[in-house]
């Protein structure tokens, strides 16, 4: 039986064999859309990232929700040239190699100000317009997994490092109070975006840098994971599913975010010591991973015989039981070859066949 790439990805989530392993990644490459759709995406809407999934050969694609933190807007909302400011008052400046995302600058004071800020932004159905567009688009083909954010990787580009790591020491409630906020601001995004008829909600929530936690695992429980698990629940009540995404070594918060009930994981970046044998030994019965061919290595290697083989040892590894998505550990950027792209695409396809 011929799955299409929905149904392959839906049984992965649930640890189910299709006729082969679904394989998906996020595309960083604009020169792509113009080449295989024959059209630009400058603006990231859900109906073209669809047909480049399809024209490439993925089972999957991940659509931004309108708020997402530094997406690039439309031109005419930009402050200048190079340069826009998001709803929440984040600035952010863009470079010929940041699409689709801004590069933040000015870092937020977490102050009664932004706390307010934040209690005052409303979320509508125009806010999840790109990932509706999306599911009508796919037409069932292909999984659409709608980009949302949740509080720590949200603040952490708001606030900056510096002023995060000041505010729970200065004043910890005020942190804490903002951190509700900005949950709970998400869960709604989230909850519109499933409403909206995404099949997984993709939470960019970057905890990690290389060999550690970007703040101590203590501290992600203290302040972040309390408000995380209500919101993971509260999605899930709601029918959704949670592919929960964070470069950098998360090793020592693994069991944390199984026990909250994520139902994927990506990436486990190799570079930031993230071992894929030991994650789905020790969450692989509860979580289905979603990678991880080395992105920056791998990836960027002449040989496609070297691609061939990370694929395989990620599929020997992590794909035995159904619960595996194959991507690289990052995404498809720039610095990866386009027909490294292609061949990892084709490649992993035939790998995850199963006899």
């Amino acid at each position: 039986m011929e799955y299409t790439g929905r149904q392959r990805t839906i049984c992965a989530f649930e640890k189910r064999k299709a006729d082969r392993l679904p394989v998906f990644d996020v595309v960083n490459k604009p020169d792509m859309y113009v080449k295989y759709i024959g059209e630009e995406n400058y603006a990231a809407e859900g109906r073209k990232a669809v047909r480049l999934a399809k024209a490439i050969g993925m089972d999957a694609v991940m659509v931004h929700a309108a708020p997402y933190t530094c997406l690039i807007p439309p031109k005419s909302e930009w402050d200048g040239k190079d340069s826009f400011t998001d709803r929440f008052g984040i600035k952010n400046k863009v470079t010929e190699t940041s699409w689709p995302l801004g590069m933040a600058h000015s870092a937020i004071e977490a102050d009664e100000d932004f706390l307010e800020v934040i209690k005052g932004t409303e979320v509508t159905k125009d806010d999840v317009r790109e990932i509706r567009e999306a599911v009508l688009e796919a037409d069932g083909e292909v999984a659409v997994f709608g980009g949302v954010r949740s509080a720590f990787g949200f603040l952490f580009i708001a606030l900056g490092f510096e002023n995060l790591s000041i505010a729970m020491y200065d004043d910890p409630e005020l942190l804490k109070e903002i951190i509700e906020a900005a949950d709970d601001y998400w869960t709604k995004v989230g909850l519109k975006a499933i409403e909206a008829g995404c099949d997984a909600l993709y939470v960019a929530d970057d905890m990690g840098m290389n060999g550690s936690t970007l703040i101590a695992p203590d501290k992600l429980r203290e302040f972040f994971f309390p408000s995380l698990a209500k919101q993971i629940k509260a999605w899930k009540e709601a029918g959704g599913r949670v592919l929960f995404h964070s470069c950098g070594n998360i090793d020592a918060v693994l069991l944390d975010l199984a026990d909250m009930g994520i139902d994927a994981l990506t990436n486990l970046q190799v570079k930031a010591g993230m071992n894929l044998k030991s994650a789905k030994e020790r969450i692989g019965d509860r979580v289905t991973i979603v990678g991880n061919v080395d992105a920056t290595g791998v990836m960027c290697q002449s040989d496609k015989s070297v691609i061939d083989a990370a694929i395989k040892e990620v599929v020997d590894t992590a794909g035995f039981d159904g619960g595996l998505i194959i991507a690289t550990d990052h995404s498809f950027h720039e610095g990866i070859p386009e027909e490294n792209v292609i061949h990892f695409i084709e490649s992993a396809k035939e790998t995850g066949r199963w006899n």
